[in-house]
């Protein structure tokens, strides 16, 4: 799905979905609910399917 797709059906800036692909910014919870509804898919799945990615790096101590 690109880019513009989620942002038609998530409601969510696409600058948003950017910076969110590339860990610029920390999805709030119900920004996590409103993708995952936007996928067709639970929160559960798309947080466990972003955490087995080879892309995704838990945050540094420094980051929070």
């Amino acid at each position: 799905m690109s880019q513009m797709d989620l942002h038609k059906k998530s409601g969510l800036d696409r600058t948003f979905i950017s910076d969110l692909e590339r860990g610029i910014q920390c999805p709030s919870l119900r920004t996590i609910l409103r993708v995952a509804k936007a996928l067709d898919t639970t929160p559960c799945n798309l947080i466990r399917h972003t955490v087995e990615s080879s892309l995704f790096a838990f945050p540094t101590s420094n980051e929070y």
